[in-house]
């Protein structure tokens, strides 16, 4: 496997006056963050780095930005259209400039009119009044309290919903209480089994009049970038849809619960494998956010009450099947029937808290006469999931509970049992923890830039082939396949020196098995956006293509040199870095190797002094590296004070070579920029092969304080040229001088001297090290790894006549015959 490392991109160092490099816009906050569908709207991008804006990268369709206008070199201003059709809900996009793009930033496209806030509204006397089905964009300073004000009759219906973490910008974990025209409260909700965080609110009128929202932080927190839509109306706003899902290209009749009374509806589902949400609807307006709803491929089965007891439930059903159900108290138990044959296998997987139902599932599967044969709890999803293998034909049973005894009529789920479906995924691995660092393909003008494909498999396994879509204008890339056990590919990006500055959302595609039953998937990136306690992800998008722009050109360019021949096992390899700096940057830069081949090791980073041109680094491969060839690729950053940073991809050096110190010579300060893009080499072959020659030491015995022969036996083949020979792994106080070696050579003989105190006893860690020169590059093989040399008190060695030492029998025989 692949071992990939890098360093952290924060703090890099460049002094003053040297070349500016392209560095990439961030974006820290989106005011306001909301558009109506239908129409024009504009944006204002807040962050650093955001001169010369050239366009919004849009990762979903419906919505096109007319125009991006930086006002400062801080604030950027984009003017938006939203198709009449265009879809609801989070669209995300990136800011790209020369420097590159900025991490990946969300709007929501609303049905309502969108309103700002307005100043003073902090207590119920000066709410701000805002018609009803209206979005409000707004910010909670710290220990901030807003106040919204509608007018409604008796019997309305008032619905009041905040969207906070699903901003996808802060942690900002909002209250919701409504307050009647008497003052007195009405409803109150913090975090819901729907949106989590995000609280809602739904009631119905008891009297004409004006009516009261408050919205707080739950802990009298906020900030200026604690964001939050709050939608307030009389749409529906159902805390649960039951089922929660049906068959694809069905009508399927819902119940829906709801604070105005729980109401049946009907709806029309799209063919399958189109994308669905369901906003539901009535006389009183849309919900402004989805409730989930899961479309499959087969047919539902709702439960029949009373099913508690497994005689009571109705006739099996043939799978695959979705069965719906509530857990309608506490304590209620369903079963469902299901048939299945011997060898079937079943991938049995509730659906509840991913829609939104406090259902915390137990699902079990029976055979007939009540034998368990598969459970569970929490699966990642924190739904149940088992898969099951049929042990023989018949009827089984499905068991749902609630693991905390609980119910109530919104306690929903879903229990899908389909065939287990192979599946890949390609994505692009975190190479900074817990930031959007590197997640842009950033490739200078003329330049090159290394990148990572992660593979994740599903139920598949072997090599699988990638393949990308259109990329931008004079960029090209070198994809491969990933071998069977691997999981990354590290590719190289390298855009011509007359490609235009600009950039492109694609698609990328894995493909394995063979071409007559192929799995394919697509790219999926999964991005964290907010993250709660122990690093858990409150919120994230999920992205369907890989972000590649071209970027003005670098002020470093990195070249490395062909291996002049393999790297052996157990040996070394010297290979040869070369940069290419910009007339006007004098900087000393660090090279560093993020992907070497297993087993294979070199220092954390090398580092070029300003003054230099090139570096040697040395190879280091263990005596269990893997054989065959391997791509090697170098990556060149401004070098930086102070210790290397390490990917959390891969495990460190184990002492081969130490951390960069700060350049020597320097008085002046240097003047911190962040956002550098390191420069990669091109993709070079390196081959890892059995050492030409190994070896193998005549055991030897030495007392302590004399001298002793030690010869080390050679197969193979000694290249050509001179050699110099270096015995290591000698005890404490013992010696031998390096010999010379010449090509061709069959033995290795070495004379060790023991001093009087080097310890007595066995010691079996000898290694000769032979190094030279081959194609012109230095080269090390350890042979004979593991020779023994034993060291005795003075006196205790016997020899024989030719002062060959004597084994201890040969040595009693010896002393038996002097007798």
């Amino acid at each position: 496997m692949l071992r990939c490392l890098t360093a952290f991109l924060c703090g890099l160092c460049v002094s003053c006056g040297a070349a500016s490099a392209a560095a990439p816009p961030t974006v820290e906050s989106v005011s306001p963050g909301a558009g109506r569908r239908g129409t024009e709207f504009t944006l204002t991008l807040a962050g650093a780095r955001l001169t010369g804006p050239q366009e919004l990268m849009l990762y979903s369709p419906g919505v096109v930005c007319t125009k991006v206008e930086g006002t400062s070199e801080n604030e950027v201003v984009a003017t938006l259209r939203a198709a009449a059709d265009c879809r609801l809900g989070l669209h995300a996009f990136r800011l790209r400039t020369a420097g590159g793009a900025s991490e990946v930033r969300t709007f929501r496209v609303t049905s309502f009119p969108v309103a700002p806030e307005a100043d003073a509204h902090g207590d119920r006397t000066h709410a701000q009044v805002v018609p009803l089905n209206t979005t409000v964009a707004a910010v909670l300073d710290a220990g901030d309290t807003d106040f919204y004000a509608v007018e409604l009759k008796k019997g309305q219906r008032l619905s009041a919903e905040v969207e906070g973490v699903r901003l996808g910008v802060e942690a900002t974990d909002t209250v919701l209480t409504a307050y009647g025209p008497d003052g007195k409260q009405l409803a109150f909700a913090d975090d819901t089994p729907l949106f989590r965080q995000d609280p809602f609110v739904s009631l119905v009128a008891p009297a004409d009049g004006t009516y009261a929202v408050e919205v707080r932080d739950a802990n009298r927190g906020g900030g200026d970038n604690h964001r939050y839509l709050l939608h307030i109306g009389t749409f529906p706003r159902p805390a649960a849809v039951y089922p929660a899902g049906a068959q694809a290209g069905t009508e399927v009749a819902l119940r829906l619960f709801d604070a105005a009374g729980d109401r049946d509806a009907k709806l029309a589902l799209p063919a399958a494998g189109t994308p669905f949400e369901f906003y539901p609807g009535d006389a009183g307006g849309t919900a402004p956010t989805p409730n989930p709803f899961r479309v499959s491929p087969f047919p539902n089965v709702n439960e029949t009450e009373p099913n508690d007891d497994p005689a009571a439930t109705k006739a099996a059903a043939a799978w695959p099947v979705a069965f719906n159900g509530i857990i309608e108290k506490a304590g209620d138990v369903d079963h469902f029937r299901f048939l299945a044959k011997k060898g079937d296998v079943i991938d049995v997987q509730a659906f509840a808290y991913r829609s939104g139902s406090p259902v915390d599932t137990v699902v079990a599967v029976f055979t007939a006469g009540g034998t368990l044969v598969a459970q569970n709890d929490d699966d990642e999803t924190h739904d149940s999931r088992v898969v099951v293998v049929v042990p023989a034909d018949g009827e089984y049973l499905v068991r749902v509970t609630d693991k905390r005894k609980q119910g109530g009529p919104a306690f929903i789920y879903r229990v899908e049992l389909d065939r287990p479906q192979p599946g890949l995924t390609v994505f692009l691995p975190e190479r900074v923890r817990k930031s959007q660092d590197r997640h842009v393909i950033a490739v200078p003008r003329g330049g090159r830039v290394t990148a990572f494909l992660g593979v994740r498999r599903d139920r598949v396994d072997g090599p699988v082939a990638l393949t990308c879509g259109e990329l931008p204008a004079g960029v090209k890339v070198g994809l491969g396949t990933v071998a069977a056990g691997e999981y990354l590919l590290p590719v190289v990006f390298e855009a011509a020196a007359d490609a235009p500055i600009g950039g492109k959302l694609v698609p990328l595609t894995g493909t394995a098995g063979d071409a007559t039953r192929p799995v394919t998937g697509g790219f999926a990136q999964e991005l964290v956006m907010v993250r709660g306690p122990g690093d858990s992800g409150m919120h994230a998008v999920t992205l369907d293509k890989l972000a590649v722009v071209v970027i003005d050109p670098s002020p470093l360019a990195l070249t490395l040199l062909p291996p002049a021949g393999p790297l052996a096992a157990d040996g070394t390899l010297d290979v040869t870095v070369r940069v290419t700096r910009a007339k006007d940057f004098a900087e000393p830069v660090a090279v560093s190797f993020p992907c070497l081949p297993p087993g294979v090791e070199v220092p954390t980073t090398v580092t070029i002094p300003a003054d230099k041109s090139e570096a040697v680094v040395t190879l280091v491969a263990s005596p269990a590296a893997d054989l065959g060839e391997w791509k090697l690729v170098a990556e060149a950053e401004v070098a930086r004070p102070g210790r290397g940073d390490r990917d959390p991809l891969v495990v460190g050096m184990n002492g081969l070579g130490t951390p960069d110190a700060p350049p020597a010579g320097r008085g002046r300060r240097r003047k911190v920029i962040e956002g550098f893009t390191p420069v990669a080499s091109e993709m070079r072959a390196v081959t890892l092969a059995a050492p030409p020659v190994k070896g193998a030491f005549a055991p030897a015995v030495v007392e302590q304080g004399k001298a002793v022969k030690v010869v080390l036996a050679l197969e193979g083949v000694v290249p050509a040229g001179t050699f110099t020979a270096k015995l290591d792994g000698l005890p404490p106080r013992a010696a031998a001088q390096p010999v010379e070696v010449r090509g061709g050579a069959k033995q290795v003989e070495f004379v060790v001297t023991a001093d009087a105190t080097t310890p007595v006893g066995a010691h079996d860690a000898l290694v000769c090290e032979l190094a030279g020169t081959v194609g012109g590059q230095k080269v090390v093989y350890r042979v004979g790894r593991g020779g023994a040399l034993k060291v005795d008190a003075p006196g205790a060695v016997k020899t024989d006549a030719a002062g060959k030492p004597l084994s201890p029998l040969d040595a009693l025989r010896q002393q038996e015959k002097s007798k």
